[in-house]
């Protein structure tokens, strides 16, 4: 099981909620004080392990790129997965044309399958790109494809921003070269979200689908907000 659905079923039952429903639980035990403490305090371990394992990794754009595009020219999908295994040189691989290119174990000895694969999670979602299967679940949402549109006032989008910028930014030691060249655009660029953020997205999204105007908002890149929201919005429609 990866990182990020280990946090994501933590953090349901931190709520009270079964990770596989979304119903409440019943159970006195999760109700316990001592409990609750605990799954919170493996939630943040669990961030802030993936927030430095993140900022650690040097991978050059040119050579994210580079492996992307080889996957498209062999008309694949480039998942995270894949990248991963490319630049570690897996030796599942049986495409000579991928095996035979520089890339190819290039990170070998300098990262573990798992940093990896959090790593190109967080570049997949900033980017905008598709990363896996789940996003198939989403692929019959069109609420950011529908024609633009916007009811928030100008003081409900001060407000807005008001409440993002009081969440602040946690991620702010060690940050490699690329995330801090992402911030320079967007802010909170490579932040993880927060149940709080979340809960302000969803709200906006009642009266917004501009993306352009709710990455101003959220200080993020257009794709991290189209991932975010659609699966709030898919969650919702369980």
């Amino acid at each position: 099981m990866d990182r990020n659905k280990t946090i994501e079923i933590l953090e349901a039952l931190a709520s009270g909620c079964s990770p596989i429903t979304g119903e409440t639980i019943n159970e006195s035990l999760l109700n316990e004080r001592v409990v609750i403490r605990a799954l919170q305090a493996a939630i943040d371990l669990l961030k802030n392990d993936t927030i430095n394992i993140v900022s650690r990794i040097e991978i050059s754009e040119k050579d994210i790129k580079a492996a992307i595009q080889l996957y498209k020219q062999q008309n694949q999908n480039p998942t995270s997965h894949k990248l991963t295994g490319l630049l570690l040189g897996t030796r599942k691989f049986k495409n000579n044309f991928l095996v035979k290119n520089q890339l190819y174990g290039k990170y070998r000895d300098q990262y573990t399958e798992g940093q990896l694969l959090d790593f190109f999670a967080e570049y997949f979602t900033e980017n905008k790109l598709t990363n896996n299967v789940k996003n198939d679940l989403y692929s019959d949402i069109d609420f950011f494809k529908k024609e633009k549109f916007n009811r928030l006032s100008e003081n409900a989008i001060k407000q807005l921003k008001e409440k993002v910028n009081e969440l602040g930014v946690e991620k702010t030691e060690n940050l490699s070269e690329y995330v801090l060249n992402a911030r320079i655009i967007h802010p909170r660029a490579y932040e993880s979200w927060s149940e709080k953020e979340k809960t302000l997205l969803s709200k906006a999204l009642e009266y917004t689908n501009d993306l352009d105007l709710l990455s101003t908002c959220f200080q993020r890149g257009k794709g991290s907000i189209e991932t975010c929201g659609l699966k709030i919005i898919y969650e919702s429609q369980k």
